[in-house]
């Protein structure tokens, strides 16, 4: 039995939210330090890696363009950088929504009938 890492992540979503329902504003509190904790780790884990990527596919960008045109290595460096460039992108990307997303997934939660005061704010 083969579990997608995006299944677990919504089943664990899904657990913690009726976790909510169930136990009322302990939980709820306890569950919003957690998911508080998980997007500042997100946000600085990704957004270190993401402005080192920008960096390095920088720097091995401007060092592409040095090299003689006639080299297979100037196209493979050339395809690197800007694979890291964009790299750094999704992850500056995956930053800015991190805590949207945490906030919309229990938003979701309390929807189907949990407590209504959880509000996530980091």
């Amino acid at each position: 039995m083969k579990i997608n890492k995006l299944q677990l992540v919504l089943s664990a979503v899904s657990i913690a939210s009726l976790l909510v329902m169930v136990a009322g504003d302990n939980t709820s509190s306890i569950i919003s330090v957690t998911l508080c904790g998980f997007v500042s780790g997100v946000r600085n884990i990704v957004g270190i890696l993401a402005v080192a990527l920008f960096l390095i596919g920088g720097v091995l960008y401007a060092v592409s363009h040095f090299l003689p045109s006639s080299l297979e290595f100037k196209k493979s460096l050339t395809s690197w950088s800007t694979a890291m460039i964009v790299g750094g992108i999704i992850g500056l990307i995956i930053v800015l929504l991190a805590q949207p997303l945490v906030s919309l997934l229990t938003g979701i939660g309390s929807s189907i009938g949990g407590t209504s005061n959880i509000a996530i704010t980091c």
